[in-house]
């Protein structure tokens, strides 16, 4: 996908989506090896089950920030908001016709 597909938010729709991610676990741990395509990939596939995603790392807050913003541009989503090492990711689910 290119960059161009990453959604942008509002601050009223981050303010939302980041009320909404308090109550998630996360599903993606990314470790000392940073982001790579198989961190995207499970991503990816937890997309596939819902549109909010929150991301654990093990990197410095500094790291983390960058390493977020790789895997949003990665994975054409949105960063809904951070607390701490933990990033919420956020992309419109697929119409399920």
């Amino acid at each position: 996908m290119s960059e161009d597909a990453s959604p942008t938010l509002t601050g009223a729709q981050k303010s939302l989506l980041r009320s909404l991610a308090q109550t998630l676990e996360p599903k993606v741990f990314v470790g000392k090896a940073g982001v790579n395509p198989g961190i995207a990939r499970l991503l990816e596939l937890a997309f596939k089950n819902a549109d909010l995603v929150k991301v654990r790392f093990t990197a410095d807050r500094k790291n983390t920030e960058i390493q977020a913003e790789e895997l949003a541009k990665l994975t054409a989503s949105a960063i809904a908001g951070s607390v701490g090492k933990t990033v919420s990711f956020y992309r419109k689910g697929e119409v399920a016709e």
